[in-house]
Formats: C-alpha cells, structure tokens, sequence
C-alpha cells in the first residue's frame, strides 16, 4: 500500500489538467468547469446591468432620446433573457457543478465530458446572442416572446429566429447539466452519506436540477413550435389556420413558474448552509426544511395560470390557481422559521458580508413573498397587470431571492474557490450600496405601478406623476451599479493578493472545509466516511467513535493503473460502496461536439438544411467522443487489463455463479478487499444517465401529446374540413415492426450477459432492419400525405410529430449501429456491456413514444 505522499504525487499527476491552450479547450475537471460556467456567467450578468441602467436613463423623464423605441424593446428582451438564461440558471449550476462533489465526498462528476460540453454549449449561444444584438439583430419582443406578436407577420426580420434558435441551444447546457448533478449526487456520495446525511445546500441543487429535467422540455417545445412557425411556415399559433397562440403561454409558464423556484432553491440552500457555519448551530429542522424544498419544487409546476389571469380563462380555473399561489407560501415560510429559530438558539452571529448578504436575503425574500401574495388574489391581480408594480414584485423576487444569494455563496465560498479572503471593508461597501440602491430603485416601482405605468414602454407623456418616481428609480439604478463595480475591484485585488485563507476560514460543518483551499485536483486524498449530517469539526472529518477500521477498498481508491481516474460509485439512497467507476481523461471532443450541434441551431436561422448538416457532424463528434478509450500502460498490464481497451478478462465466472448483483469481477490480480471496476443495471451511472434523458425526453413527448389535445378540443372537425383521416394500414404496420425490433434486440443482449457477443451481434442487426423497415415505410408515409406542414395546424401537428418519431429511430439506428460495429471489433463484451445496457433503454424508451405518437395523431384524429 502506497504511503499518503506517494498517493498524493500519483494523484496529482493523474488528475492535473493539460498545461497551455490545450488544456483550455480539453479540460474535463469539475471545478475548472464549474469557475468557467460562474465566472462566463457573471461577465454577462454585468453585460445585462449596463443594459438595464440605460433602460432606466430613457424612462427616468418623458421624451428622452437615450434609446429609440426599437433600441428599447431589444434592451428589455436582452435584459431579461440574459438574466434568466444566461446568468442565474448557469451560475447556480456552476456553483453546484463546484461545489456538489467536494460536499459529498467525490473526486469528480459522474459524465465530465459531458459536463464540459454544457459549458461549451453556454458560452457559443450566449457569445451568439451578444454579437447579433450587436449587430443590431437582437430579439426585441420580450423574454417571454408572445405569439402572435412574434410572428413573421409582425416581426419579419431575424431577430426572434436568433432569441427562438439560440434560447433553446442554451437549454441544452442546463439540461445537461441537471443530468450531470442528479446522476453524481445518487450515485457518488462518501459511504455512509445517507439521504438523511446530504447537505441541504446539496439538497437544494438535487431539486432544482429535477425540476429543470421536467420543467425546461416545456420551453425547448414552445421555441420549437415558434421556430418552425417562423422558419419553415408551420401554424401552431396561428389562429387563422388552427392554431392558438394561448398554447404558447400555457407551455412556457409551465416553465416560467417553475423557473421562478429553480432561480431560488439553490440560494435558499446556500443561504441554509452559511447562517448554521456563522452561529455555530445544526440547521433547525433539518428534515422537515427538505421536505418543504420537496413540495416547493412540487408545487410550483402547479401555479402558471396566475400569469395568465387577464387572458379570458374561466373563474373556477382561476380561484383554483389563486389557491395554489397561496398555498405554496406555506412550505416557503418553514424556511423562513428555520433561519429564525436557527439564528435565534446559535451563538451571536459573526456579521461578515457573506452574513449580511445572507440576512438581507430573507429580508428582501419576506418583502418579494408578500407581494407575491397580493397579486395571486385574482381582483388585485387584474389590477396591476403588465404594471411597474409586477416589475417591482418580479425583482423583489429574483434580485433579492436570487442575486443577494449568489453575493453571499462568492463571499462564503470565495476562500475555497481561491485561498484568498476578501477584504471585509470594501464587501461592506457593496453590501449597503447594492441594497440601498436595490430598494431605492424598486420600492417606488410599486409605487409607479399602482399610479397606472404601464411596463415595457420606452417613454410616458408629462404631468401623468410618474417622473419623480422614475428619476428617484434611476439614481437607485447607478447607487446598484456603484456597489457592483466596488464588488468586482474586491475580488479582482482579493484573486491577486488577498488574505490566505487556510481550509476552514468560517468554522464549516460540511466536507468541503476539510480539503484544502484551492483544493488538490483529486479533492480527496482519503474518500471520507460520512458519519452524521455535519461531518467536519474544526476542519477535520470526524471519525468513527466506535473505533471500527477504516475499509482497505478506500485506501486502495488511487492505486488503479497508471493513468486511469479512479472513483467509488455508491447506492443511490444508503450510499453502500457497490464498484468504482473510471473517469475519462481531458478531452477535445466535448468542445467539437457543441461547436457542431453550434451549426444545426445557429444555421437554422439561415436555411433548414444545415440543421441536418449540424446533426450529422455532431454524430460524427460523438462517434470520436465514444471511441476514446482510458488510458493504459504498464500500470494497466499489472493488473491483468488490456492495454488496447481498458477491460478486464473474467477469471471464468459467470453471472449465473451465484451473483445476482450486478457486478462483474475485479481484474485478475487485484489485491484483496478491492472494489469491483465494472457496473451493470441501476448500480451503474451510466444507467442513471440514460434514465434521465429518457425521463427529459418522455416530458417532451408527453407536452406534444397535451398541445395535440388542446388544439383538438379548439375544433369541431378536426382533421379540418377537406383534410381526409389519415390512414391506419401503413402506419400501423410500420409501428408493429418497430415494437417487434425490441425483440431480438433485448435477446441479443441477454446473450452478450451471457457472454455470447454473436447473439448479440445477430440481434441488434435483426432489430435495425426492423426498425429501418419502420423508416422506409414511413417516408412512404410523408410522400403519400395530401397535405403539407404548412397547410393548417393539424397538418403541422401531424408532420411535426411523424418527424420526431422518425428522427428518433433515425438516431437509435445510428447508436445501435455504432455498438454493433465496436462489438464486432471486440469493444463490447460480458465485461463491457454498460453501454448496451443503456442502449437496450433507449430502445425500449423510442418503441413506447412512437407507439404514445401513433395513437395520438392516428387514434386521436378519430375520436
């Protein structure tokens, strides 16, 4: 066994990051990924302040010139997108892409590559997006871009194409990134870290990132249907030929709402970890503070109707939804009372800036929750509708539920992040200034609103009394911004030449504080065992009092073979050891892969055909992406793996000797009371990582069904009038083969478990010429149609959902065919079937949503 300097040398170099340009583009680390997601994030959320302060230079007096009327409406649409899509979704992510492995205890990720691709993705659509509003192309019809207003009948131009095309690429970085955290939270915690041993700041991320999983599908479907309204003439919101631009608001405020408490969960969390570190207290109510975030997330996929109260909608839908807005103030004021009783029952708190961040947080969170309570109450709401006031509720909510937080988690946790303190002096500074300046600006745009201004216009006529308001409003506005650049001189001296701050500057409670500060590339140099909620004293890991022996399988974490990145992988809810999983090395492919999808999405503003010319050098990317293999040397030989391929041959055993868990052997060789390398079924990430895509994409299907229905019951006819019902025989022979090719494919895979690659092979070839027979009738399908996409709403529902089946056959025929080729070069076997595994998933997951499809758009038309 190697001593503690031998791990840490071999580690260090194991881990460490490419030096130079290389390492730019080719890291896969979870903290440089996470500081690259915050610090890209912050750059534009200045980018949005400087646009919001010109903003409230136009509206502070009547008349002004500082913006045309086209100028402004860009203005507020860039403001807010940048605010919703590019700052504070992606910050919080990167902040818990950071933080999350160190506070449970893992070395890494459970996808890095994956992980550095979001990021990737992130920054090319918000780089896009500037340099079209740049250029003057910027999407100037709200954040929320309601049809038909942004339709090419009223806007022409390409200015929604950039918001519809490049709004839905950034979502692609935030799905994949709510991937990445719920998969590594279940599947790599430190032994003994139970559910009720997770960090509630952990807790927080985990919650949110589920609901992104469900709630952000709903956008990606709405900016499709806008996009291939605008694009390729298609009628989802087009009245005049069947559509409802109504849809529109239902789907993305079944996002927006939701979105609210995915902007806020995160900060609530962080808030909850620093108030217990700076009293010297255990969270109050620890238990029952989760569940409330639980039933939060819940709750809030229950309330986007209150957005819509003044669209028509009948009474009783309205009071129901009056009753939900209410009722999930409940849940949130457990949080409030725990912060209360925690603070109370702790020791005087130490007021640092982090803590008066975090205070002024639930403050400004009480204030925006009050008039949050006001405008869910129907009457008062149709009041102060499309009003400053709204303005003012909505800032309240985000600015101080959501940006005092993130100050709070950089003043907390900029110590770990760079082992420099902040200066103290100039954080009390921006602390008074930005919420002096906060409350300046948007106390009186309450005011403003209940006086009648309207919001979302660039000038007001004199004598209305509003101009006092808005000139007090707009001095606030540069008090914020004082405070924000004395903010950035802070970290920018701090980052250079500040304090060292040592491991544990605050005194904290969770893992994080027990490494060092920045930690080691590694993390851990001894994977912990978690044995209460608050691990850590004094900056050290409790141990175990009984003075049972630490498990030999940990020590022996980092003696893998030379070269490879070795990880334990544990159960998702007692956090038992089950394997170790092996993490790829630095990587090119994750950035070649988002500058490829780059070209379908931002291609797609410019023709439709470059959208599959993006797609296929995308596939091409992954093909590249999968074929790297780990790394393998004489470290490798050693232990009895292959040095072409990484995997281990079995010494004979089979999976019908007597294990039924799941688990291959460990490598010939290895030592004893060693971890096994290879994971099967649910104790697999990979596993976890294609449920997840599938319970992402089953969401997306489910909305097209509901958008279906709710067009359906708009008709009376329905096909309309002349359009004949489609036809069953085709169809319905097409979806029998492909139900039918799940057949030999989950046969073929039951015989490589057993060790038979052939039955594979013949399986998986037996099931893609099913599924490819599926195809072709299908095109025979498309050229048979009496009419086209862009004949009526049904005609774009029908061609709309056919292509999305097809394409996702197309896509399963292409992965399929991938690991029929590695297996017959011998990269798939008993040992190495994960991916088959995950494969066999999302084969099933293609059969049941064509076949949801087929009796939607060919049952449905006959109902």
């Amino acid at each position: 066994m190697m001593s503690p300097d031998e791990r840490h040398e071999r580690l260090s170099r194991i881990w460490a990051p490419p030096p130079g340009i290389l390492g730019f583009f080719t890291a896969v680390n979870h903290r440089v990924v996470g500081m690259r997601f915050m610090l890209t994030a912050f750059g534009f959320f200045l980018a949005a302040g400087v646009i919001a302060v010109l903003m409230r230079l136009q509206v502070s007096l009547p008349f002004l010139g500082v913006l045309s009327p086209e100028a402004y409406n860009q203005a507020f649409t860039m403001h807010g997108s940048t605010m919703m899509f590019l700052f504070v979704i992606p910050f919080l992510e990167g902040l818990g892409i950071y933080l999350v492995p160190l506070m449970i205890g893992a070395r890494e990720m459970a996808f890095p590559r994956l992980n550095a691709f979001g990021y990737w993705v992130f920054l090319i659509a918000g780089v896009a997006l500037y340099v079209a509003y740049l250029a003057g192309y910027g999407p100037d019809s709200g954040w929320y871009n309601y049809p038909p207003l942004t339709g090419r009948g009223f806007r022409p131009g390409a200015n929604i194409d950039v918001w519809v095309t490049l709004i839905t690429f950034l979502e692609v970085s935030a799905l994949v990134a709510a991937v990445e955290i719920v998969a590594t939270v279940f599947k790599h915690r430190a032994p003994g870290m139970t559910l009720n041993r997770i960090p509630v700041f952990v807790w927080a991320i985990l919650i949110t990132s589920l609901m992104i999983i469900f709630a952000m599908p709903a956008l990606i479907l709405t900016s499709l249907m806008l996009g291939l309204d605008r694009i390729v003439g298609t009628h989802f919101f087009d009245v005049a030929a069947g559509g409802d631009p109504f849809l529109w608001q239902h789907l993305f405020w079944f996002f927006g709402h939701p979105d609210v408490y995915i902007m806020l969960l995160p900060g609530v969390g962080a808030v909850s970890m620093m108030i217990p570190a700076f009293v010297r207290r255990p969270l109050a109510g620890y238990l029952l503070f989760v569940v409330s975030m639980l039933v939060v997330g819940v709750l809030s996929f229950g309330v986007w109707v209150h957005h819509m109260y003044t669209v028509g909608l009948a009474m009783v839908g309205l009071n129901f939804f009056a009753a939900a807005s209410m009722l999930i103030t409940i849940p949130s004021a457990i949080w409030i009372f725990s912060w209360i009783l925690t603070t109370w029952k702790g020791s005087m708190p130490a007021l640092n800036t982090a803590m008066l961040f975090a205070l002024g947080f639930v403050i400004m969170f009480i204030l925006g929750g009050i008039t949050g309570i006001m405008i869910s109450a129907v009457p008062f709401n149709w009041q102060i509708h499309d009003t400053q006031f709204i303005v003012a509720h909505f800032h309240y909510t985000m600015v101080g539920g959501v940006v005092l937080p993130i100050f709070a988690s950089i003043y907390y946790w900029f110590p770990k992040f760079t082992g420099r303190m902040l200066d103290e002096r100039l954080g009390r500074w921006h602390f008074w200034l930005f919420l002096i300046g906060f409350n300046v600006t948007f106390l009186l745009m309450h005011l403003t609103g209940i006086e009648g201004m309207p919001r979302r216009v660039y000038t007001y006529l004199p004598g209305l009394g509003w101009e006092w308001l808005n000139v007090v409003s707009t001095v606030g506005a540069f008090i914020m911004g004082i405070g924000t650049l004395v903010f950035v001189w802070n970290v920018f001296r701090s980052w250079r030449g500040g304090p060292v701050a040592g491991p544990d500057p605050w005194g904290g409670r969770s893992l994080e504080w027990a490494t060092a500060s920045p930690p080691e590339n590694y993390n851990f140099l001894d994977i912990p065992v978690v044995r209460g909620l608050e691990p850590v004293r004094d900056g050290r890991i409790e141990g175990d009092e009984s003075g049972a022996p630490r498990p030999v399988w940990l020590d022996r974490l980092g003696e893998a073979p030379e070269g490879w990145r070795d990880a334990i992988v544990t159960g998702a809810v007692t956090a038992e050891p089950q394997g170790r999983a092996v993490f790829p090395t630095p990587s090119p492919w994750p950035f070649w892969s988002a500058m490829a999808l780059s070209v379908a999405f931002i291609g797609a503003m410019w023709t439709p055909w470059l959208v599959p010319v993006g797609l296929a050098l995308t596939f091409a990317c992954l093909v590249g992406w999968h074929m790297q293999e780990l790394p393998a040397g004489e470290g490798a030989r050693k232990v009895g793996t292959s040095p072409r391929d990484g995997t281990s041959p079995r010494d004979g055993a089979s999976p019908r000797d007597g294990r039924t868990d799941g688990i291959s052997d460990s490598p010939p060789g290895s030592p004893p009371d060693t971890l096994p390398w290879r994971l099967t079924g649910f104790r697999s990430p990979i596993t976890w990582g294609v449920l997840l895509l599938v319970a992402i994409e089953t969401t997306l299907l489910l909305l097209f069904v509901v958008s279906y229905f709710y067009l359906r019951l708009g008709h009376e006819t329905w096909p309309p009038a002349g359009t004949p019902v489609p036809s069953l025989l085709m169809p319905t022979v097409g979806q029998l083969l492909l139900m039918a090719s799940l057949v030999p494919a989950w046969l073929g895979f039951r015989g490589l478990r057993n060790g038979r690659v052939r039955h594979f092979l013949v399986g998986v070839a037996t099931g893609l010429g099913l599924a490819a027979g599926y195809l072709v009738l299908k095109a025979l399908e498309f050229a048979g149609k009496d009419y086209r996409w862009d004949t009526h709403a049904y005609g774009s529902l029908d061609w709309t959902m056919g292509g999305y089946a097809a394409l996702h056959v197309v896509i399963l025929v292409l992965a399929a065919s991938t690991f029929w080729v590695r297996a017959l070069r011998g990269r798939v076997h008993r040992e190495r079937r994960t991916g088959a595994g995950a494969l066999l998933i999302y084969w099933a997951f293609v059969v049941a949503g064509s076949l949801l499809f087929w009796a939607t758009q060919y049952l449905g038309a006959r109902w």
